[in-house]
């Protein structure tokens, strides 16, 4: 059984989506707020019909629906047509007896909703309520129901449904959140029903050698001797009639340590890794909140190599701030919430199988960022920032301008990224000595991307960002000292202003960056003297237009 998609109608920052999705894994990233905890409990809804590990009827509030649903609601006539409805449908494959078209598309196919409605009983007892309250700040949510539905209109009730997925989230260990029935979840998906059968009878069964205990017995007969309470015996006895399920009463534990005090890392890692393994053979569907929370680079590896090797046929949500998450359980499973929803289904897999390879690099960020600036390394992206201060007086990622410098994963994987989500992106590159072969073929290869734009300096020449600097500061003998004692040491400089001619001075600059002892550590040293500098220096014009997205 998989989820195919979800419609969402009215539930938090949901005011009307529909969503697809992978048969396998699904990486829902976004921005923060983006409503990628609403996607996980929304299939939370529509699969269990809780929310946050509840029943959904025992927390309903008018918190969860729209914001926009609220202020419609508040400014209409409050009719009973005017109420808004929660409306969440999960179209699934794998379960024939829930085909019919009893969903929002009138499609014949399979799937389940939850509907969050005004229930047709108490419609008198609402329009009494409307008459006598006319000031109403919220949602009237105790003349509301909950139907849970498979699409051939037959109740879907928590014993007979066919399906079921587990939440791992570690903010439901807080008792707020209903610890106890948590970790239930956790222990009944990772153990065979014999198993817990097992435990349940050894449980009782140390319960009732409590009530046999010759000092509980004692205190017991201490307890109403002289029948002042009752006339019939009372006692202090362990619960044995199973009202509560035996497994709300067991906990975990760790080296002797009971699980709520354990390390947050370790507590996350294992309920993701016994969630996955599912011995008990019951969970459909997992859903992951953020799995590199308070794990080490190290640990988060095994755990996302542990993720890929046993996930088997399960189908697996999670949401993650991390790319190498994203990197190596594969970047054509991402899900993007931005101001649409986008999925990289159809990106180059050559590109996917690189990023597996090498997952530590920082994609995410061209995926989150609304314009980004690629360079090359990271004199170019000291370059540019100051640029952009002496021109616009602040950081360029405090406009939402985000300049990434690629790597050793070079500019196309990056660009196969951004090209599948639309995102403006500017390419600063070097022409390498050849602006037809390095620069106009990019352009040509991205040409049918017109939110890509690639930028260098034409004359072959100016082959990099260096000689680039050093022409833009050439006009005359005073610009180029004063670049020549922004960039050089002291000691360097003095060597520099033996140099009398112009053109000598500029062939010292070109040598000394081309100079084989340290040159790679030059040019970043001088581009963070040129960062840090009171002074400014001049740029080149293809420069002035990296910053032009419109």
């Amino acid at each position: 059984m998989h989820i195919n998609k979800i419609k969402v109608k009215n539930f938090k920052k949901i005011e009307d989506g529909a969503f697809d999705f992978n048969k396998d894994v699904n990486i829902l990233v976004g921005d923060n707020d983006s409503g990628k905890s609403t996607i996980l409990e929304a299939l939370e809804i529509a699969l269990n019909c809780c929310y946050r590990g509840k029943s959904l009827a025992g927390v309903l509030s008018s918190e969860i629906f729209n914001s926009n649903a609220l202020i419609k609601y508040l400014k209409s006539n409050k009719e009973i047509d005017d109420l808004p409805e929660i409306l969440i449908e999960a179209y699934i494959d794998g379960i024939p007896e829930y085909k019919g078209s009893n969903n929002s598309e009138d499609e014949d196919c399979q799937g389940v909703f939850v509907k969050v409605i005004l229930d047709e009983e108490l419609i008198p007892a609402y329009e009494d309520f409307i008459k006598d309250n006319k000031e109403i700040s919220s949602i009237p949510i105790e003349f509301y129901k909950i139907d849970w539905y498979d699409f051939a209109w037959n109740r879907v009730k928590g014993l007979n449904r066919k399906f079921r997925a587990l939440v791992v989230d570690p903010i439901r260990m807080h008792p707020t959140y209903g610890k106890n029935q948590y970790i239930s979840n956790i222990l009944n998906a990772s153990l065979e029903k014999d198993k817990q059968a097992v435990l349940g009878i050894q449980y009782r069964q140390l319960k009732e050698s409590f009530n046999k205990n010759e000092k509980v017995i004692s205190i017991n007969e201490m307890l109403d001797k002289d029948k002042d309470i009752s006339l019939k015996k009372l006692e202090i006895v362990a619960d044995i009639s199973g009202v509560s399920s035996i497994e709300s009463n067991f906990q975990l534990a760790v080296d002797q340590v009971i699980f709520p005090f354990i390390g947050k890392g370790e507590q996350h890692k294992i309920q993701i890794k016994l969630a996955i393994q599912n011995k008990s053979k019951n969970v459909d569907v997992i859903l992951v909140e953020e799995p590199e929370n308070h794990l080490s680079h190290m640990n988060l590896t095994s755990l996302i190599n542990y993720i890929e090797s046993k996930r088997g046929d399960k189908q697996l949500f999670l949401t993650t701030h991390s790319s190498y998450v994203m990197n190596k359980l594969s970047i054509n499973k991402l899900c993007l919430l931005a101001d649409k929803y986008k999925k990289l289904d159809k990106i180059d897999p050559a590109v996917v199988k690189n990023l597996k390879r090498l997952p530590g690099y920082d994609t995410l960020r061209s995926v989150l960022s609304s314009k980004v600036i690629l360079v090359e390394g990271p004199s170019d992206e000291l370059v540019l920032k100051r640029y952009y201060i002496d021109n616009y007086k602040s950081l360029p990622e405090e406009n939402g301008i985000d300049i990434i410098v690629v790597r050793g994963i070079g500019f196309k994987n990056y660009l196969e990224i951004v090209k599948h989500l639309g995102i403006k992106t500017k390419v600063v590159k070097d022409n390498d000595g050849s602006y037809v072969k390095n620069i106009k073929t990019y352009e040509d290869l991205y040409k049918d991307y017109p939110s890509i734009k690639v930028l260098s300096h034409a004359d072959d020449e100016l082959y990099s960002l260096e000689p680039v600097l050093i022409d833009a500061n050439s006009k005359d003998i005073n610009s180029i000292d004063c670049y020549a004692k922004i960039i050089l040491s002291t000691a360097t400089y003095n060597n520099y202003k033996k140099n009398k001619l112009l053109p000598q001075k500029k062939e010292f600059l070109r040598k000394w960056y081309l100079d084989k002892d340290g040159a790679g550590k030059k040019k970043v040293d001088s581009a963070i003297r040129i960062f840090d500098s009171e002074s400014s220096i001049h740029y080149p014009d293809f420069i002035k237009k990296v910053f032009d997205f419109e």
